[in-house]
């Protein structure tokens, strides 16, 4: 939403697939979703109507891997970047909050480009967060955070100012597509 002109978009998590889903609402001409899980790509199958079978569209590129070793071995540039990996507390997951990932991820990003970094405040100790949003903070001085309902967080930052850039979310809702799966959400 915050991209005034995304085509190439880089996801790390596939979950539901619904951020995959929504993504592609866009008018994008890629995006490439890295997930560690062969079984959550599996499982991604059970929520075809929530995500609008995104991993059918032809723009979808999934990619079964380590999305940190995606980002340090990749030379695709992304115009976004889209990072939800599970819990911070799951086995290996905690690499993908390192200052080495958003370090990784910020070499990846296009001129101008855009991450969004979520995280919860439930089930996490204030230490832990906090950690978290320094780490990201460490790697993109100017990041954003943003309170989505009570407890979902989302770290939100680029290459340059943000200063600006809320417009394009005033855009970006009058697409017809975009407009329907937000009005979907509630939002």
């Amino acid at each position: 939403l915050l991209h005034d002109h995304p085509q190439q978009v880089g996801i790390i998590g596939l979950g539901s697939g619904v951020t995959l889903g929504a993504a592609l609402r866009h008018p994008i001409t890629r995006a490439d979703v890295v997930e560690l899980s062969p079984e959550v790509v599996e499982a991604s199958g059970s929520f075809a109507t929530e995500n609008n079978n995104a991993l059918q569209d032809p723009r979808a590129h999934l990619i079964v891997g380590d999305g940190r070793s995606h980002l340090l071995l990749s030379n695709r540039q992304y115009d976004v970047i889209v990072s939800e990996p599970s819990n911070p507390w799951i086995a290996g997951v905690a690499t993908l909050f390192t200052r080495e990932f958003f370090l990784a991820a910020r070499a990846r990003l296009a001129p101008g480009g855009i991450i969004c970094q979520w995280a919860h405040t439930y089930n996490i100790s204030g230490d832990d967060l906090r950690s978290i949003v320094a780490t990201f903070h460490s790697v993109f001085p100017e990041g954003t955070m943003w309170l989505v309902g009570g407890d979902d967080v989302l770290l939100v930052a680029s290459t340059t100012p943000l200063v600006g850039r809320l417009k394009n979310m005033a855009r970006a809702w009058t697409l017809p597509e975009v407009a329907a799966d937000l009005k979907g959400v509630g939002v």
